[in-house]
């Protein structure tokens, strides 16, 4: 699974632009090896959004790259909309299963999102199984987690949550090869919430 993460920075005059914007990206639903996508707004920070797409794997990420994204993307206007906009892409990327073990059934029901992005010396698939479980907040309905190693030291772990908003677990982190870690929770809108037909 290839995870694609979008950081942007959206001025406050412009966030009702470039949500509707987004909207337009409903058509991905009809592309040919994608999963799904979603995002909101950071509850601690209006101006900054973040939005996750899961695509099968790399080649039919590039032919949707080649065929369809500039279409979508300039039609909808959204390059007038935002300050600043960073793309990472994860590949192989890794889906853990939580109250679900499906990203459609997870997807559905998710309001919240919680970004934890970890630096580490040195990860397996022990550790990245170790590091899911205890940014796990107990006290609220985890759905599932998408796991996007970025590069060799640098992982970041979505965990999706449902009705109500998870207080940061950042604190409870506690493992020998974490060198730093920070955390953002956002809230979807569901209005960009795409999954594949």
């Amino acid at each position: 699974m290839l995870t694609k993460i979008i950081k942007g920075s959206i001025p406050m005059d412009k966030k009702g632009s470039f949500s509707y914007a987004q909207q337009h990206w409903a058509a991905l639903a009809h592309v040919d090896g994608f999963i799904g996508q979603l995002g909101g707004w950071n509850v601690e920070d209006e101006t900054d959004t973040c939005i996750i797409a899961l695509w099968k794997d790399e080649d039919s990420y590039q032919e949707f790259m080649k065929y369809t994204h500039d279409s979508i993307f300039y039609s909808s206007n959204q390059d007038q909309t935002y300050t600043a906009l960073d793309v990472s892409i994860s590949n192989p990327s890794q889906f853990i299963g939580g109250r679900y073990n499906y990203y459609r059934s997870s997807a559905m029901e998710t309001r919240y999102l919680m970004k934890t992005e970890i630096e580490v010396d040195f990860y397996d698939q022990k550790d990245v199984e170790m590091l899911v479980q205890s940014l796990v907040n107990p006290s609220y309905r985890c759905l599932s987690h998408i796991v996007a190693p970025l590069k060799h030291n640098d992982i970041t772990i979505f965990t999706l949550y449902s009705a109500a908003c998870p207080t940061k677990t950042v604190d409870t982190l506690v493992h020998p090869n974490v060198l730093q870690a920070r955390q953002y929770i956002y809230k979807l809108e569901q209005n960009w919430n795409v999954l594949s037909r």
